[in-house]
């Protein structure tokens, strides 16, 4: 018996929107000889856009978790297309969080398409990357700070322990590994975006992440205001080296089942 058919509706909020209204046509996983073709639709809302996807399951709540992965993984990469904070929520009946952005990213048609075969091709031949994205796009629209600097770090460190160049500075551990993905996209510390000529500036924040994430610092006042203090530049740094480290280091290769 052949699997039922979903409907399952993503309210995405955040500071884009689509002209009318956008149809596309996508393959999910590699299955073959034909992957089964989710087809979606975005309507634009106040508070962002709203994406109905079909997916293919036996339980509504299985539909519901294949569609959640799907669409988060295209939100992924598009977040580092556009840099702004996107968020996705599941609801039975449509709901709003109460945002009216008057200022909104516009996403093409294209845009959407684009992102949906980029996440797929991550998906299938780089998911550390894909991962890092993930924790990028969290560090945007979490409204924890300290959430938002660990996720920041996340995106960073994950990069650099999978893709680090084997030599003997990296064994020394990860702060040395986000050293020499660094160098090695962007040559010597006075040449770095952002963070140009700070020697100190992986040590510092890697104390910041360690107290944090292991909760060996007390959350203060001054504590907090500390971390909310970093968040641009961190933030600035993680989208500089993702999108450098994406441009220049992935070497990126389509599968034949993907043409």
């Amino acid at each position: 018996m052949p699997l039922p058919h979903w409907e399952i509706d993503l309210n995405i909020y955040g500071p884009i929107t689509v002209r009318g209204v956008v149809h596309l046509r996508e393959p999910k996983g590699f299955r073959l000889p034909e992957p089964f073709q989710s087809e979606i639709v975005i309507r634009p809302f106040n508070s962002g856009v709203q994406i109905t996807a079909t997916a293919h399951a036996s339980t509504l709540q299985n539909a519901r978790k294949v569609s959640l992965v799907f669409i988060g993984y295209m939100l992924d990469t598009l977040t580092l297309q556009v840099n702004l904070p996107i968020f996705m929520n599941y609801t039975s009946v449509y709901q709003g969080r109460g945002e009216n952005y008057t200022e909104r990213r516009i996403v093409t048609e294209a845009e959407w398409h684009d992102a949906f075969s980029e996440s797929r091709l991550l998906a299938q031949s780089k998911p550390t990357f894909l991962r890092a994205l993930g924790w990028y796009r969290k560090g945007l629209y979490t409204e924890d700070s300290l959430d938002s600097f660990l996720a920041f770090w996340n995106s960073i460190e994950i990069v650099a322990g999978k893709y680090h160049p084997d030599n003997e500075a990296s064994k020394k551990g990860s702060k040395s590994q986000v050293w020499e993905c660094f160098k090695k996209i962007w040559g010597e510390c006075e040449n770095w975006p952002v963070i140009a000529g700070q020697t100190e500036w992986i040590d510092e924040n890697y104390d910041v992440r360690i107290a944090v994430a292991h909760g060996t610092q007390k959350i203060t006042v001054e504590a907090v205001e500390n971390v909310i203090s970093k968040l641009p530049i961190i933030r600035d740094v993680a989208y500089s080296f993702l999108s450098k480290w994406k441009e220049t280091q992935l070497n990126l290769q389509i599968p034949l089942e993907m043409h």
